[in-house]
């Protein structure tokens, strides 16, 4: 059974992102995390274990509420979820609880318009650090089905585990995965081996390829999403090469998928460490 780590601040935008992964995901052979961290700075005049306790209390009270609005949702009788309430910074809790209780994959929401980079300062980490998958949904996405999946292809080769969670969902959702390869030399030919590749590990997934002209990766990607409706966009994220460059602010700014298509981040073992 797959572990899904739901991360909430108990506003709308996480319960969105909340109801989107239980409609992707289901609830068959899938058990749910409700996560939420708390951590602010203390006054110095003001005793730290009261404080702490006191965000604790409303920490979980708060908790068992947003728990109450997720089983009362459709579809969510045979749901298998948990609540947990930690302190400490985001990013090192999430950490710790993938870690610990072997996470599959992390879902948050996000509302990036409000930050610096597209995906907003806690994805972004999260984003940058993570060793599980990672679903970032923006607060206009909306749970209409996944019909259409966008993949971005960097033409350095896939392998089936890396690919799985795109493979689940695609199945689940008799998907048709567009594989999308930014040209930035016309002369440029696909390489036959890693076509085959995606072949192999797509073998049961319905697929198509395609290459889009174009010196702004990051733009060409989006500008492709629109136009066919994509339903989900997702990166094999590598920590280093060319579509790492999607995670950074100055290229991110021009990536437009954030306004409404969710963005699920795969990990490549490889570059795990």
């Amino acid at each position: 059974m797959a572990l899904i780590l739901l991360l909430t601040d108990f506003s709308p935008i996480s319960l969105n992102a909340c109801v989107f992964a239980l409609r992707s995901f289901g609830t068959e052979n899938n058990e749910y995390l409700l996560l939420h961290t708390y951590w602010a700075s203390i006054p110095d005049d003001t005793a730290p274990a009261a404080v702490g306790d006191e965000m604790y209390k409303a920490s979980v009270e708060a908790m068992d509420l947003f728990r109450n609005r997720i089983a009362a949702l459709p579809n969510t009788a045979d749901m298998v979820v948990r609540t947990d309430v930690r302190y400490g910074p985001l990013r090192a809790v999430v950490e710790q609880t993938c870690k610990e209780l072997e996470v599959d994959v992390v879902v948050m929401g996000t509302h990036p318009s409000t930050d610096t980079s597209f995906l907003g300062s806690n994805a972004s980490e999260l984003v940058k650090h993570s060793k599980v998958p990672l679903l970032i949904v923006p607060e206009e996405a909306r749970p209409t089905g996944l019909g259409r999946i966008l993949f971005a292809d960097d033409h350095k080769g896939v392998e089936p585990f890396a690919m799985r969670w795109l493979i689940r969902l695609a199945q689940r959702h008799y998907s048709v995965v567009t594989i999308a390869h930014v040209v930035r030399n016309e002369n440029e030919l696909p390489d036959r081996r890693i076509v085959e590749d995606y072949n192999t590990a797509l073998a049961n997934v319905e697929h198509t390829f395609i290459g889009i002209p174009g010196d702004d990766v990051a733009l060409s990607l989006s500008n492709l999403a629109d136009s066919l409706h994509m339903d989900l966009a997702v990166v094999l994220h590598r920590h280093l090469g060319v579509l790492d460059s999607l995670f950074h602010s100055s290229t991110a700014k021009r990536f437009a998928l954030h306004t409404r298509v969710p963005l699920l981040v795969l990990e490549d073992r490889k570059s795990v460490v």
